[in-house]
C-alpha cells in the first residue's frame, strides 16, 4: 500500500517547498502565486499539499499529516480529478463509485480547469463570487487554476480585479508551463515560483518504492522521463522496447556506415508512425549516447539490458563518428519543431554522416532545406 502523500514526501524541487514552508512560518504566504515549470513535475500536486499543510488540524512537523479526515478530503480533490461519472455523460449521478469518490472532496479546495479547451470568464466569475465569502470549513480556501495559461483574455481581466483586492483567507495559485502567456499585471501581483525537472535518481527511486515497478522498468522510465514524474508514470516499457529495437537497427547502420537502402527502408517504416516518432528519436539518441559512454565511461551506460550490443558498437566505431551522430540527432530533434518530412530528414542525416557531408540543418543551402522540409 502506498504511503499517504504529504509535503514531506513531495518529490524534487526542494527549494520551492522550502520557500513555501518559510513563508507559512513567517505568516507571509502570498495571496496569489504562480507555479511555473515543466509539465509533470507536480505543480498542481504541490498546491494541494500546501492546502493540506495550511488546514491540517494535526500537522506533522512542517507538513500536513496526510491521514486525518481533512487531509484525506483535500487529497481527494486531486485524487479524483480525472474520475468521470460512470452513468452519465456529464455531471453527477451520485451513486456510482466515481461520483461517490468525488463527493469526498473538500469544499474549500478547488481546481478550476478548462471546459473543453479554455478556462472561460463564467468559470472565473463563479470562482470570484464564491471566494467573496469566508471558507465553509477550512482555515484557508485554496483555488488552483490549472493550466492558467489557457484562460481566455476576458477571464484574465476578470481575475485581475480580484488580485488587486484579494479576499481574506483565500490563496489563489495559477499553475502553468508558460507563465509569460499570463498578463503582465497578473504576474506583477503574484509571487512566481519556478519549478525545475526532477532528478533521474529520485524518479527511479519513486517508481521502485512507491509504484512498485521493477528496477529495470523504473530505470528505463527515469531515463526517458525528461525530469517529469508524469512522463515516467505513463511510460510503457513494452511499447518502448519495440520502438527501441527499430532505433537500434538504424543506429547500427548509421554508425557502421551500412547500406543506404536498408536505412531508407527503416526510415520509411519509422516515419509512418507519427505518434511514436518522437519516442523513436529519443531512443536512437539514447542508444548513441550509451555507445559513447561504452567508449569513455562504461559505468554511465543507462540501458544496461543492451550492454553487450553497446560495447560491440563502441569497440567497432571511431569515437569521432559517435560524437558526430550525437550532434546530428540533436539537430534533428530541434528540427522537429518545423514542418519536417521525417523520412527525408532521416535519409539526409544518414547520407550526411556516412558520406562525411555537412549537416543539412546547419547549412544555408536552400536546395538541401527544400529536400528535407515540405
Amino acid at each position: 500500500m502506498k504511503a499517504p502523500l504529504s509535503l514531506n514526501s513531495f518529490l524534487g524541487n526542494e527549494r520551492v517547498v522550502e520557500i513555501l514552508r518559510r513563508a507559512i512560518q513567517q505568516d507571509r504566504l502570498p495571496h496569489a502565486m504562480i507555479f511555473a515549470g515543466p509539465a509533470g513535475v507536480g505543480k498542481c500536486t504541490l498546491a494541494v499539499l500546501l492546502a493540506q499543510y495550511l488546514n491540517c488540524p494535526l500537522p506533522k512537523g512542517e507538513s500536513g499529516c496526510g491521514t486525518c479526515a481533512v487531509c484525506r478530503r483535500i487529497a481527494a480533490v486531486i485524487g479524483t480529478r480525472y474520475k468521470e461519472c460512470l452513468t452519465l455523460e456529464k455531471g453527477y449521478c451520485g451513486t456510482c463509485a466515481n461520483c461517490m469518490a468525488r463527493m469526498q472532496r473538500h469544499p474549500d479546495i478547488r481546481i478550476i480547469e478548462p471546459e473543453k479547451t479554455t478556462i472561460g470568464i463564467d468559470q472565473v466569475r463563479g470562482m470570484i463570487a464564491e471566494i467573496a465569502y469566508q471558507p465553509f470549513e477550512a482555515r484557508y480556501r485554496v483555488v488552483i487554476l490549472d493550466p492558467a495559461d489557457q484562460m481566455r483574455q476576458e477571464a484574465h481581466n476578470s481575475l485581475l480585479k480580484t488580485l488587486e483586492e484579494p479576499p481574506s483567507r483565500t490563496i489563489i495559485i495559477l499553475v502553468t508551463t508558460n507563465p509569460y502567456v499570463l498578463l503582465d499585471t497578473i504576474r506583477s501581483r503574484s509571487r512566481m515560483l519556478q519549478f525545475g525537472g526532477i532528478p533521474q535518481r529520485l524518479i527511479e527511486e519513486c517508481l521502485t518504492k512507491r509504484e512498485r515497478r521493477s528496477p529495470d522498468e523504473a530505470h528505463l522510465a527515469s531515463i526517458f522521463s525528461s525530469g517529469s514524474l508524469g512522463i515516467a508514470l505513463s511510460f510503457n516499457t513494452d511499447q518502448y522496447k519495440e520502438v527501441r529495437a527499430l532505433a537500434l537497427q538504424f543506429v547500427t547502420l548509421l554508425l557502421t556506415k551500412g547500406r543506404f537502402s536498408a536505412a531508407s527502408a527503416l526510415a520509411a517504416d519509422v516515419a509512418k508512425e507519427k505518434e511514436n516518432f518522437q519516442l523513436w528519436l529519443e531512443s536512437a539518441a539514447a542508444i548513441v549516447q550509451d555507445v559513447y559512454y561504452a567508449q569513455v565511461a562504461p559505468e554511465r551506460i543507462g540501458q544496461l539490458d543492451l550492454l553487450e550490443e553497446l560495447k560491440r558498437l563502441g569497440q567497432a566505431v571511431p569515437r569521432d563518428v559517435v560524437i558526430s551522430a550525437i550532434e546530428r540527432l540533436k539537430e534533428l530533434k530541434l528540427a522537429l519543431f518545423r514542418n519536417l518530412n521525417r523520412q527525408l530528414a532521416l535519409e539526409a542525416m544518414f547520407l550526411g554522416l556516412t558520406a562525411g557531408q555537412k549537416s543539412p540543418y546547419a547549412s544555408t543551402n536552400a536546395r538541401m532545406t527544400k529536400s528535407v522540409y515540405r
